[in-house]
């Protein structure tokens, strides 16, 4: 039988949500809006937000449609950057068999997260939450934060972290580590969380909250360059190999972190290599394909 590849981690991008990241940005570091501004100019190599995305979501569905058959993927989850949260429907509308949406919310702590969660889900059919603590600046054991998991918990939805390193020159790391989500793993049974890109230079700890907790995964996503960045640099075989000993193949999820742009396409690379390892990890070939769609058809389509 053919493995069915779900890419559980990829973004969907608009002028819009650019212009909203780029304006909170500056909102929460009031003293470094030319920095951030170089900083979108310098990984855009001044293109404008239109230059790279469009403002035609037709035109970009045709593309990621294009890509995704080329590259054999069945399904896609897209995160967008910002609350633009009606661009994500109207994108997911142009193939809902294809496309899965989740949900941004600007302010997470705010008494109205929860609300806004809820029309979101009920509205628009969104399969989870994506969170930011190092960007949206704050930190997920946070009492402010409850009611929203509480919602989250209702409605049947897991909820993705970035932790850890980003793109982002301006994050705040003291917002950045997964072992924060110990407490909220406690309280909070029910709800799955997942946890992007191995921790993002966090590996460690993801791997601590694995010890007790059953109720938090691992997504695979990206290049996985914050390897880069650690005393040793741990080949991508032995991440995964480690992570599947801890976790088990059944809450491990593949993504490639895809942003689709004016000259840049799938990340046909990545998905190649994860691939390759997945395949070569001694574990059955179900448990390989659990984690190379399984895992995120349970989690988002209920099968």
């Amino acid at each position: 039988m053919k493995r069915e590849i779900i890419d559980a981690h990829v973004h969907l991008i608009t002028p819009g949500m650019i212009h909203d990241f780029r304006e909170r940005a500056t909102t929460l570091f009031p003293g470094f809006g030319g920095a951030i501004v170089e900083n979108f100019e310098k990984r855009f190599e001044g293109k404008t937000p239109e230059q790279l995305f469009g403002n035609d979501l037709a035109t970009q569905a045709a593309e990621w449609l294009k890509a995704m058959d080329s590259s054999g993927v069945a399904r896609a989850v897209f995160f967008p950057i910002s609350e633009r949260l009606e661009d994500v429907r109207d994108f997911v509308a142009k193939a809902p068999d294809r496309f899965i949406g989740y949900a941004f919310l600007n302010d997470p702590p705010s008494k109205t997260a929860p609300e806004r969660l809820r029309a979101a889900v009920k509205n628009y059919g969104f399969r989870g939450l994506k969170l930011y603590p190092p960007i949206q600046m704050f930190n997920p054991c946070d009492k402010a934060l409850f009611p929203l998991y509480e919602e989250a918990r209702s409605l049947g939805i897991p909820i993705t972290f970035h932790f850890g390193i980003t793109l982002a020159a301006f994050a705040d790391y003291r917002y950045a580590d997964p072992i924060d989500l110990q407490l909220p793993l406690k309280l909070f049974p029910d709800l799955n969380f997942i946890i992007a890109h191995f921790g993002a230079g966090y590996f460690r700890e993801a791997c601590l909250l694995g010890f007790h907790n059953q109720n938090v995964f691992l997504d695979t996503s990206g290049t996985n360059n914050w390897r880069d960045y650690t005393p040793e640099r741990t080949p991508l075989f032995d991440v995964f190999k480690r992570a599947v000993e801890i976790y088990s193949a059944e809450r491990i999820i593949f993504g490639t972190d895809t942003v689709i742009r004016a000259g840049v396409g799938y990340r046909a690379a990545i998905k190649a290599e994860q691939e390759a390892v997945v395949d070569g990890l001694p574990i059955s070939d179900s448990e390989k394909d659990l984690i190379m769609g399984g895992n995120a058809r349970r989690l988002y389509l209920g099968g």
